[in-house]
């Protein structure tokens, strides 16, 4: 096999990376306010957008299995260029929508951009690490997207202070995919990237696939976890533990800084361990945190329970930091090349999974006994511990363990 020189390499990541940041720049002035903004930008009312954003959501879940095939069809590349492009046209359209209709016509188109774009993006670093390297790269898309989601999230709040901030917002975006496009046209693996145009077995090898199923399995686990931040911990931390809902945009913030400053520090002591026993290890803290997090409804209101909070948070950071990387390299790993595109969109759609169980399950949890949220987290990632130990034996050595080059 080919080995990219450095020159190459740098030539092939470094417009790749500049596209993933500055596309994380234009989604960061619009995912905090996403309600909101669609509800300014096309004059709907709440309960419109609302309803509209969740069909379209719904419509947008059968983007991840497709782009799969689209993957293993074409190539990575092209279907992660042609993500940034159709949602660029929906950020486009977004200031002439004026009815229910051309609403949900719009935010789906963008709905299943987003759906498609993240098998597409994990199996284009596949791609262009096969020499060697692919938990520094992973490690290295995430601090530049957590940089430019947290500088657009700060721009966002500017721009909504002037008239017109929100059809502004619209155009940005929009001009950010266009402008990743451009980048990742710019970015071609030295070893070459497309694959047959067929590929034997299809869904039906990757679904009987039982190591990577209980691989998948396991990673479930880990993404209900994550959805905690955002989904669980504002109603517990606000109706449970009365704390201000001001609070939230600092744990928030922490969380997204950490993630950015603590990823690629973190990744190099990974560098030597099996991917399984690293995300084994998160899993572990992950535990400890929920632990913190329930703790924290046993302390006095105000002050000692927001301090257990920011605690918890810490924690629960550096388990996130812990499992990220080695996740995304183990499930690209295993992946064979021919089919790494479906795959990849199994392994993805634990989080559309996440999203649909996580609201109604995690309010259920708290609504019967609020401790009850954090002990059934912490019963699954310790089931998902013990599966992820097991499965290091049956799983490709080279996936396991990280390609020092």
């Amino acid at each position: 096999m080919l080995r990219f020189s450095p020159r190459t390499r740098a030539s092939t990541t470094g417009p790749f990376l500049v596209g993933m940041f500055v596309d994380a720049l234009g989604n960061g002035l619009y995912v905090p306010l996403t309600l909101l903004f669609i509800r300014e930008v096309t004059g709907l009312p709440t309960p419109v957008v609302g309803l509209g954003v969740t069909v379209a959501a719904t419509i947008g879940l059968a983007a991840n299995p497709l782009a799969g095939v689209l993957i293993d069809r074409f190539d990575a590349r092209t279907v992660l260029i042609g993500t940034y492009l159709v949602r660029a046209l929906g950020f486009a359209l977004y200031p002439i929508v004026s009815g229910f209709g051309p609403l949900i016509a719009v935010a789906a188109v963008i709905s299943c951009g987003d759906r498609a774009f993240y098998p597409a993006s994990s199996s284009y670093v596949a791609v262009l690490t096969e020499d060697g390297g692919r938990d520094r790269m992973y490690a290295l898309m995430a601090t530049a997207r957590n940089v430019a989601f947290g500088l657009g999230g700060l721009l966002s709040a500017v721009a909504v202070s002037s008239a017109g901030g929100y059809g502004l917002i619209a155009a940005l975006n929009a001009a950010s995919f266009v402008i990743a496009s451009a980048c990742l046209l710019r970015s071609r693996p030295a070893t070459g990237e497309r694959l047959p145009g067929t590929a034997p077995g299809g869904y039906r090898q990757v679904l009987t696939d039982r190591p990577f199923m209980g691989l998948v399995s396991v990673e479930q686990a880990f993404t209900l976890t994550k959805l905690i931040l955002s989904v669980g911990l504002p109603l517990y931390a606000v109706s449970v533990l009365g704390a201000p809902p001001a609070v939230l945009g600092i744990l928030y913030t922490i969380n997204t800084l950490l993630v950015a400053a603590g990823q690629m520090g973190v990744r190099r002591l990974q560098r030597h361990a099996r991917r399984t026993h690293a995300m084994a290890l998160s899993g572990v803290v992950f535990i400890a945190s929920c632990a913190l997090y329930a703790l924290a409804a046993l302390l006095q209101p105000g002050p000692p329970r927001i301090a257990a909070l920011v605690a918890a948070t810490l924690v629960f950071t550096l388990a996130e930091l812990m499992h990220a990387t080695p996740s995304s390299s183990l499930a690209a790993g295993v992946a064979p090349p021919a089919l790494r595109g479906r795959y990849l969109s199994i392994h993805q759609m634990t989080w559309s999974v996440g999203q649909v169980l996580a609201p109604a399950g995690f309010s259920l949890l708290l609504g019967v006994a609020p401790p009850l949220l954090w002990g059934v987290l912490a019963v699954l990632l310790a089931l998902a511990c013990v599966g992820l130990l097991r499965l290091s034996a049956r799983l490709p050595d080279e996936a396991v363990s990280e390609k020092i080059s």
